[in-house]
């Protein structure tokens, strides 16, 4: 009986043991958005997610942010992380400048920050992933170059302060100079980032200017209302709208023919990147990297981008669900 004793206590030791250091090795990542909902950021999150699992199956990771475009929200779950003494934060800057304290405050605390989607090129963060926004506005206008044959007049639905659309919006222009010397770009709208407003600043905009013949949307909000918008001004067939992104309003639209095509990232590999190298930033080797107190990270991850036309959709059909 002392001996059976003897061994279930050894048994219960070695359980303790194995718990203490699972926990032990327990990491908890965060990824944090400016639109908690949006689709874009669900598939981001999928591919965080996948990342982690692969890493470490002990890897907890968790999404935050507000459920409205508020960069002082996304700053103030950015503080409440640092609390909490997470392992480390991946985050797409609302607005560049403001997410600057808050994550210079989680780098100088030790906690490795990794910027996505949209960066805050002038913060502490070790790595930005995401696509080249330049490039992917610039794409944007060589199709549009291509599909009003060089010459015509466009609009363009953005808003102010995300470093993300002021680099989409220029390379468009530029290639617009490079490919279509014969377009001209005759009205910019702020659309507030939001759909309703978008709609509303589109109509009046092409009531002002008739003969725009092309539009492009800087983001994924305004591709639904600028459809809506040509939609009810009878102008179907007359306006080529160039979305981005593809969440299921854009897809849908695109297969109705109201959206010729749309600019593609790939959010997806954006998490799963981004988990990879918060983790590696968290795990320092012999060799030190370029900032000491972190493993090795990229400066900059880009993972590319495509226009997306009729043909391609279906693929974008199946949204990851949180």
């Amino acid at each position: 009986m002392r001996r059976l004793f003897s061994l279930v206590l050894a048994v219960a030791l070695i359980m303790m043991l194995c718990v203490t250091a699972s926990a032990a090795r327990t990491e908890r990542y965060a990824m944090v958005v400016f639109l908690k909902g949006s689709e874009f950021f669900n598939w981001a999150y999928a591919g965080m997610k996948d990342a982690a699992k692969m890493l470490n199956p002990n890897i907890q990771v968790e999404l935050q942010g507000p459920a409205e475009w508020d960069a002082s929200l996304e700053a103030r779950a950015i503080e409440q992380l640092i609390a909490k003494r997470v392992n480390g934060i991946i985050v797409t800057a609302g607005e560049a400048n403001a997410l600057i304290p808050a994550i210079n405050k989680a780098i100088d605390a030790g906690i490795p920050v990794i910027t996505f989607d949209s960066d805050a090129p002038g913060s502490k963060r070790l790595s930005f992933v995401g696509t080249n926004n330049y490039n992917a506005g610039y794409a944007a206008g060589k199709a549009m170059a291509e599909w009003l044959k060089g010459k015509g007049k466009v609009g363009i639905s953005t808003f102010p302060g995300p470093d993300h659309l002021v680099q989409r919006v220029k390379g468009f222009k530029d290639a617009l100079a490079a490919f279509g010397p014969g377009i001209k770009v005759v009205a910019t709208v702020n659309d507030e980032g939001d759909v309703a407003k978008a709609e509303t600043q589109i109509t009046a905009m092409l009531q002002a200017h008739p003969d725009i013949n092309g539009i492009f949307c800087a983001h994924g909000n305004p591709g639904p209302g600028a459809a809506a918008a040509v939609r009810n001004l009878n102008m179907v067939g007359k306006v080529q709208i160039m979305g981005f992104d593809f969440g299921t309003p854009v897809i849908e639209l695109i297969e109705k023919g109201e959206i010729r095509g749309t600019v593609g990232q790939d959010p997806y590999l954006m998490g799963y990147m981004a988990m990879m190298l918060a983790y590696s930033a968290n795990h320092k080797t012999d060799v030190p990297a370029q900032n000491p107190k972190f493993g090795h990270v990229p400066p900059v991850v880009d993972t590319g981008v495509t226009i997306i036309y009729k043909n391609d959709v279906a693929k974008y059909k199946k949204v990851p669900k949180v």
